[in-house]
């Protein structure tokens, strides 16, 4: 992972393919292993979760760089955002 939303966005998306993939969750006889469920639901819950703070802290950056342009203050527009334009003149 890079730390850029859009690595966020694939990381999900691939644990979702993995929750998907009930062949993953078999023993050697075929039969679903019971603790490899339980195992990948809770791994994707704490992936949610760490998604979720990711998420909140984008807002953030978002809410406040907003705050400023529209209060006339010129600010770099934080890198973990992905807008490569890092300025707005004035």
């Amino acid at each position: 992972m890079k730390n850029k939303m859009i690595d966020l966005h694939n990381a999900l998306f691939a644990e979702l393919e993995s929750l998907q993939d009930e062949d993953s969750f078999r023993n050697e006889d075929g039969e679903i292993d019971n603790a490899k469920v339980e195992l990948a639901i809770k791994r994707a819950d704490k992936v949610t979760d760490v998604a979720g703070k990711i998420m909140e802290l984008q807002r953030l950056q978002m809410d406040v760089v907003k705050m400023a342009f529209d209060n006339g203050i010129s600010v770099k527009i934080p890198e973990t955002l992905g807008i490569e334009d890092n300025t707005k003149k004035m």
